[in-house]
């Protein structure tokens, strides 16, 4: 079965940070965030797409809007519900796994997500798809 997902427009990372929900000035090391309500928002980058409606996202490695603690902590688990920010690199996207990536720019995707999967650090240390309710959003072809 292939998917098609509806992706909104893309604009400003910071932008997108803020109508998830998260409570910040700036974009600079944040890769999602816990909401004050407890809503976890994670990223994803526009070509870890797994396949079937699925993305690969990854455990960040500083803390900025909490989203590392919550990985920490067990909250990001097979279940587990989310809301997705898809980025997008800014140049052509490095062969290297380790090369530092720059945002151009990002899109929250409308609905919850939830984890499926938990990796195991190589190709991704968990992979999202959507909801069943998005099945507006979520077109089966």
């Amino acid at each position: 079965m292939n998917y098609q997902i509806r992706v909104p427009p893309f604009g400003r990372f910071l932008d997108q940070l803020n109508a998830a929900g998260l409570e910040t000035r700036t974009a600079r090391g944040f890769w999602g965030g816990v909401t004050p309500t407890g809503e976890i928002i994670v990223t994803t980058w526009i070509d870890q797409n797994l396949g079937q409606g699925r993305f690969a996202i990854w455990r960040p490695r500083t803390n900025h809007g909490g989203l590392k603690t919550a990985w920490e902590v067990g909250n990001i688990h097979v279940g587990t519900e989310v809301r997705v920010i898809l980025v997008r690199n800014r140049g052509p996207v490095p062969d290297d796994d380790e090369a530092v990536r720059s945002v151009a720019d990002a899109a929250l995707l409308p609905g919850k997500w939830r984890v499926v999967k938990m990796g195991d650090g190589h190709e991704c240390d968990a992979a999202i798809e959507p909801m069943p309710q998005n099945n507006l959003d979520l077109i089966s072809q």
